[in-house]
């Protein structure tokens, strides 16, 4: 049975790590603290409890009653935020209207005791009250006519001159919209989306004040045919061949079990599903922000977090198949690309492995970075905002870097121990067999927020063929490693910049506690001897002799 080559250039994996680190820290890193250093307060926020506090003062000094808080989720304007990035207008937008028109905002929901659903942006920083909408409860919708001048009496007790507010001839969704002359950014420009209705008792509410830039129309058809693309190419190329894979891998796991035992795998896909579940109850807030502001957020959001629950569970089935059916394939062809615990040399194969797997991951980091910064030079590409993925979103936003443990496992059992098992059982050639699961892994991320869509596609089938290179070379155990480390940086890093001495101390042990994790596993086994072969393994290796 051929093993990995056991003995790494280490001059070229240091001199390739230490390189790679630099050009990450010189062109991601540095800049991203440097905007800290500038503007110390870009991290801070208020409490989301003294944004609930805020919003129901609100509520109750505007629309009488009590309110209690139902939910506060981190809110992004995505297409503003997009589009700034996009003519780089970020850091402008942020001096002349960030006070008053926040990208970002802590969304409040209320609910109040006449059964009403009401929704308060409040500034992340300063605690204003910059935007409302309540979408169910009383008050008769008024004559456009007679809204139409309450709602310019409104915005004219709000600060904004009359002779800047320009009605639109029709409503929109109920709302009188007005474009506010002289405020714009770029191509984008502000409006006013006021609701006025008459209460019960005669009164006039605004239950509706909804300032905001409106990006152009060609922007805006750019990237629905962009995310139309990625959602294709998702669905189809990634999520429907992967679930091929997935089939694939139950088939040779059953026909190769003489080569493997299904009890492989079964650990670290545990530990796959484990994670991952934490992850799906902890970004709750963020799939509920993602529904916006509709009556029934809550509701939704619970329905689309069990499912999610079910999927994860599904897909942690097909990754054990595929540890399985993986190391059936490669030990059927003679290769011992994953060494299991007992066989000798276990412990300091894994111990080696977390060596390489720093210095790839440093590397390869190193290598995005310099990706990103040709692509945005040479093609203007830029990134947008998902609310899903907002770290404020996370309940447990420690537990956040957990996922890169969960994408190493997944995706290094799938896409190269049985992906490229598989087409080099089928192709006969190692490389052949890296480039489909390769752009089938890649695609998976397609559906990322950064255009055009091609651009993760084609970071990903780079830095993809080069995880390949390394499972192939020097096994599985290096890949899983570098992929974690890799993955591990950047979530760490995005934990460290939210501030806070604990956030801080967590994200540094992130980084770092693969070491420890490598250590264990060593020590345990030079203190355990090894086992017996698999009977049904070693039989089946001497039919092959």
């Amino acid at each position: 049975m051929r093993q990995p080559n056991a003995r790494p250039d280490r001059r070229l994996f240091l001199w390739a790590g230490a390189v790679g680190l630099l050009f990450y820290l010189i062109f991601q890193l540095i800049p991203d603290v440097s905007r800290v250093i500038r503007d110390p307060g870009a991290y801070r926020y208020i409490a989301e409890t003294e944004a609930e506090e805020a919003a129901v003062r609100f509520a109750e000094e505007s629309f009488g009653g009590a309110y209690e808080p139902a939910g506060t989720v981190h809110q992004i304007r995505d297409r503003l935020y997009g589009y700034l990035s996009k003519e780089d207008l970020g850091e402008a937008y942020d001096e002349r209207f960030g006070a008053q028109y926040p990208v970002e905002t802590w969304q409040v929901e209320l609910h109040g005791d006449g059964g009403s659903v009401l929704y308060v942006h409040v500034h992340m920083k300063s605690g204003e009250i910059v935007a409302w909408n309540e979408v169910s409860g009383g008050g008769r919708a008024r004559e456009f006519g007679a809204a139409s001048l309450a709602a310019r009496a409104f915005a004219i007790e709000r600060g904004y001159a009359e002779r800047e507010l320009h009605l639109r001839g029709l409503p929109d969704d109920g709302a009188v919209v007005f474009d506010v002359t002289g405020q714009r950014i770029g191509e984008a420009r502000l409006t006013l989306r006021i609701r006025v209705v008459q209460a019960e008792d005669g009164a006039v509410l605004v239950n509706a004040f909804k300032p905001e830039f409106e990006v152009p129309e060609a922007y805006t058809r750019y990237v629905d045919r962009q995310e139309r693309i990625s959602t294709y190419l998702n669905f189809g190329g990634y999520m429907g061949l992967s679930f091929v894979l997935f089939v694939i891998a139950v088939v040779y796991a059953a026909l190769l079990r003489g080569w493997t035992s299904f009890r492989r795998g079964l650990l670290l896909s545990g530990i796959f599903l484990a994670f991952y579940l934490v992850n799906d109850i902890s970004m709750f807030d963020g799939i509920r922000a993602s529904f916006g502001e509709v009556k029934n957020a809550g509701q939704a959001a619970v329905f689309a977090t069990a499912f999610q629950v079910l999927f994860t569970s599904g897909i942690a089935v097909a990754v054990w198949f595929a540890f399985v059916g993986g190391d059936g394939l490669w030990r059927s062809m003679g290769y011992n690309l994953w060494m299991r615990r007992g066989e000798p040399g276990f412990g300091a194969d894994v111990w080696q492995a977390v060596k390489i797997g720093y210095c790839a991951a440093f590397a390869l980091l190193g290598l995005q970075a310099v990706i990103f910064l040709v692509m945005e030079r040479g093609f203007g590409i830029w990134t947008s905002a998902d609310v899903t993925q907002s770290p404020l979103n996370f309940r447990w936003v420690m537990a956040f870097p957990l996922l890169a443990w969960c994408a190493a496992i997944s995706e290094e059992a799938m896409y190269r121990l049985f992906g490229i098992g598989l087409f080099r059982r089928w192709f006969r050639n190692t490389a052949a067999a890296s480039v489909i699961p390769t752009i089938v892994w890649a695609l998976g991320h397609v559906a990322y927020p950064i255009y055009p869509w091609p651009t993760r596609l084609i970071e990903l089938t780079i830095i993809g063929l080069l995880f390949c290179w390394l499972f192939v070379r020097y096994g599985f155990a290096a890949a899983l490693f570098a992929h974690a480390v890799f993955d591990l940086v950047l979530m760490a890093t995005s934990l460290i910049f939210l501030g806070g001495a604990d956030r801080i101390l967590a994200g540094i042990f992130y980084i770092v506690h693969p070491v420890g994790v490598a250590w264990l596993i060593h020590w345990w086994d030079r203190r355990r001897p090894p086992k017996p072969a698999v009977p049904a393994a070693a039989a089946a290796l001497a039919r092959s002799e």
